[in-house]
């Protein structure tokens, strides 16, 4: 259960990017504003999300199960309205660990059985940003941090694919602020899942005490411009997967791609290599060098004279 627990909430990925114009206002998030509750779990919970005790509840398989680990809370502590939502890491006397407080859009473990994390809701639309206020207590002597993700899926015979993604780390605030994210794309295609996740602790140093508010949730915008397909499928990276960090880029139908000039980011967005226009000799294999990087998902931003072409990077 604690492995479960923690992969699901470990699930955030590097920012990929955006290159799309805002229009018409997006579809609503499902009780964004936090005023519905419900009686769920012998407490009340914000209608159409899961929580730490559905998760551990579905994952047992008894829907019903009572689990009450305290990491929810409904709260007046709020940025408008009457209430807000309250994520915290706390112990969890029966599964004898701590846990965090994670919030999931949706109302069912994984509806279209992909994506990075759970829940979920079906959603058709392409918006540019997500916006939400919160506040967050880091724990003393804690190095684990609250975070957010918003990712858009479609599933196609049974292959479930990434649209859009945009996550951040939250750092600590004692006011509400606002955080107003444009979400990036990577397909061009309209999704048909939204996800989203609020966590009380994303890094695995795990320490009681991590507090997080959430409220007023939305998503703006819907995007009218796109980036060009086939620049993108041009372009070849292997091995992905790495074990040793060294990655060899390649686009032999287009030498411009491979050789364009690059940067790589982490999850957090700190940026840990950027590399000029290469020699058009290297489009058969041009060295991306991570070896010295810790394992984890990295993002690749190449500015092709196409446009740019983003791709996920995985160090083992």
């Amino acid at each position: 259960m604690k492995s479960i627990l923690r992969t699901v909430t470990a699930a955030l990925v590097g920012l990929l990017y955006s290159t799309m114009a805002l229009a018409q206002t997006a579809p609503t998030v499902n009780n964004g504003s936090m005023e519905l509750w419900e009686a769920r779990h012998t407490k009340e919970v914000p209608q159409g999300w899961l929580n730490t005790d559905d998760i551990i509840a579905l994952l047992a398989n008894v829907p019903s199960l009572p689990v009450s680990s305290g990491t929810m809370t409904k709260s007046t502590d709020k940025h408008a309205g009457n209430f807000g939502a309250l994520l915290e890491t706390k112990n969890f006397d029966v599964l004898s660990q701590i846990v965090p407080g994670d919030m999931y859009l949706g109302t069912r473990l994984n509806p279209n059985g992909g994506g990075d994390f759970l829940g979920g809701v079906p959603y058709t639309s392409r918006p540019t940003r997500v916006q939400f206020w919160y506040k967050a207590t880091q724990a003393p002597n804690s190095t684990s941090r609250p975070a957010f993700a918003v990712q858009l899926l479609k599933t196609t015979a049974g292959n479930t694919q990434e649209v859009g993604f945009v996550g951040v780390y939250l750092p600590a605030t004692t006011t509400y602020t606002l955080v107003d994210l444009p979400i990036q794309y990577s397909q061009t295609v309209a999704p048909d899942t939204l996800q989203m996740l609020f966590t009380s602790d994303f890094d695995k140093t795990t320490v009681v005490g991590n507090q997080l508010f959430v409220d007023d949730i939305a998503l703006t915008g819907v995007v009218t411009a796109s980036r060009n397909p086939a620049t993108d499928a041009a372009l070849q990276i292997y091995p992905n997967p790495s074990k040793g960090g060294e990655f060899s880029l390649a686009s032999l139908g287009n030498a411009a791609i491979a050789t364009a000039p690059f940067t790589v980011s982490d999850v957090t967005g700190r940026e840990v290599l950027r590399q000029a226009a290469a020699s058009p000799a290297d489009s058969h294999g041009r060295l991306v060098d991570l070896r010295g990087q810790r394992p984890g998902l990295y993002t690749l931003r190449l500015q092709t004279p196409d446009g740019p072409v983003v791709r996920k990077l995985v160090v083992e």
